[in-house]
């Protein structure tokens, strides 16, 4: 919890030299001691001038300016000053100027720290890296087998360095789910870019999402069996051997490696709640997957509601909005009673195309008051023509599609079942068993090979997996022989480890398939009767 509270020990003056009016030369000082400190930590006033000049500062600054500045950052608790003894002065003069210098203090180093940082977040790019997924199962794995084998000599360096890259990774995917998702909203948000331009951002943005979110369940799986390894060899001897591996710096506050541990342990919790949480709750990582289709399904909709409003010259509000400002501009009634007879059509219907009874056309100039009825058909007021259009074709009967196509489906489920029944084992086989099998065979025990590598490693050696529609269980257990097989098909030659593998349908799959043979014999029956009454 302590960790949560971080801002309630920030000091008000660690970024304070970013905010007065002197912050340009504040930030370059800072930035010369920074760029410095790592070959001459502590700096007189002619290396400060010197180290200011390097960083790219071009403005003239006399002496008395230049102690100002010093003085202020000093007061603020970022720099330090002390005497230089170990100097040689020419004369009271020289001794006056350069007595002193300056170094950066704790607190001064992750003010500027900060800063740096904060510039490079800015100027970072915006993305999601699936391989900082790998990179973290990697480390993990290789933290695993470095802590189960034999101890060696420098294994408490090598396990400081491989935690140390699983935190770094961590950092950096925290960093770009946080970046990516502020992105995502600000795409959400957005409606005032060209249309163009709109669309184009958000297709790539959706395609982008799925690339993601398709590799990163297995790569989490991945993720989260190094994670159980390490916590069966204990996490607490992990720490206690890469804390010796780090070699830490003793300092006059007492002995770091208690703070050092602490760290790592908050660190170490964090990685387990994105990947594996200990109370069993949702991993971060699938709420992240979520939160991606949640995004896709989202920007689809934009893109839509986009398109539709692409696809309209003008939307009817602004129709509205348009006409009321021209009634606003009308001279008098008469101009907006013409205006609201052009907008809506609201004026009698002028049928000029209709003789009379007598067969006369009569002029169409004159006023319709002035002229003799005209007889309309019924069919012109309901329909708007005159045109007999018949009587509707009666609609065909679909039961006979209907049933050829179920016949069809049933048929095709039965003939999968078949070589699912062919592929099953009674017992346990090698995989070269299954040598010189039909295309349809053998791409099915492809699908059932590729379900059962996939699946987690079992206490007794062996992956078990389900099909997708649990209907075949698959078994495959590498005994550690090495021996190769090929398998040939009309496709080429599969060359594979020759493991143990056992194929066998569960009772859902034969209860299924019993009912499917039935409803096949049903609609075939079905099919006949339709085809005779036809």
């Amino acid at each position: 919890m302590e960790h949560q509270r971080v801002w309630r020990r920030v000091d008000g003056d660690l970024f304070r030299f970013t905010t007065t009016d002197g912050r340009d030369l504040h930030m370059a000082l800072m930035s010369a001691f920074d760029d410095s400190a790592v070959t001459a930590p502590a700096l007189d006033i002619d290396q400060v001038r010197s180290a200011l000049d390097a960083t790219g500062w071009d403005e003239p600054v006399d002496e008395a300016a230049l102690q100002r500045a010093l003085a202020q950052l000093t007061s603020w608790g970022l720099l330090e000053v002390t005497q230089n003894h170990a100097a040689s002065y020419a004369s009271p003069e020289d001794f006056e100027r350069r007595n002193l210098q300056w170094s950066l203090t704790r607190k001064g180093e992750a003010a500027i720290s900060g800063v740096l940082h904060a510039f490079g977040q800015l100027r970072s790019a915006i993305g999601l890296q699936p391989a900082v997924l790998d990179a973290i199962g990697d480390r993990l794995g290789d933290l695993a087998a470095l802590l189960e084998g034999p101890a060696l000599d420098d294994r408490a360096a090598r396990v400081h360095l491989l935690l140390a890259e699983v935190e770094n990774h961590l950092s950096s995917l925290v960093a770009s789910v946080r970046q990516f998702n502020g992105h995502l909203q600000a795409l959400l948000r957005e409606d005032a870019t060209d249309d163009a331009v709109f669309l184009e951002v958000k297709r790539r943005t959706v395609m982008y999402l799925e690339e993601y979110a398709d590799g990163v369940e297995r790569r989490h799986r991945r993720v989260r069996s190094g994670v159980e390894r390490l916590q069966a060899w204990g996490v607490p001897a992990l720490l206690d051997v890469a804390v010796e591996g780090a070699n830490l710096a003793p300092t006059a506050a007492g002995d770091p490696r208690p703070e050092w541990i602490a760290e790592r342990r908050r660190r170490w919790a964090g990685l387990e709640e994105w990947f594996t949480p200990a109370d069993g709750s949702e991993a971060r990582i699938t709420g992240l997957l979520r939160i991606a289709r949640t995004a896709i399904v989202e920007l689809l909709r934009v893109l839509e509601r986009r398109w539709d409003q692409r696809r309209r010259a003008a939307s009817v509000a602004h129709d509205l909005r348009r006409l009321a400002g021209w009634f606003a501009d009308c001279a008098d009634d008469d101009e907006a009673h013409r205006l609201f007879g052009v907008a809506f059509g609201l004026w009698p219907a002028r049928h000029a195309h209709l003789s009379p009874v007598d067969g006369e056309a009569r002029d169409v100039r004159r006023s319709w008051s002035q002229t003799t009825p005209v007889e309309v058909a019924p069919s012109l007021r309901t329909s708007g023509s005159l045109a007999n259009r018949g009587r509707v074709r009666p609609i065909a009967d679909p039961a006979a599609l209907r049933a050829a196509r179920q016949r069809e489906q049933a048929e095709a489920l039965l003939a999968h079942r078949a070589i699912r029944a062919a592929l099953a084992t009674s017992g346990t086989v090698r995989l070269s068993h299954f040598d010189r099998l039909p295309a349809a065979e053998f791409a099915e025990l492809l699908d059932l090979l590729a379900a059962g590598l996939d699946a987690e490693l079992g206490s007794d050696g062996a992956r078990r997996a389900l099909s997708l529609d649990g209907q075949v269980e698959v078994v495959l257990l590498d005994d550690g022989r090495g021996e190769v097989t090929a398998l040939r098909t009309e496709a080429g030659v599969l060359h594979a480890p020759d493991m143990r593998v056992t194929i066998s349908l569960t009772s859902d799959a034969r209860a299924t398939s019993e009912s499917a043979s039935a409803e096949g014999h049903r609609h075939d029956h079905g099919l006949r009767k339709v085809a005779a009454g036809a």
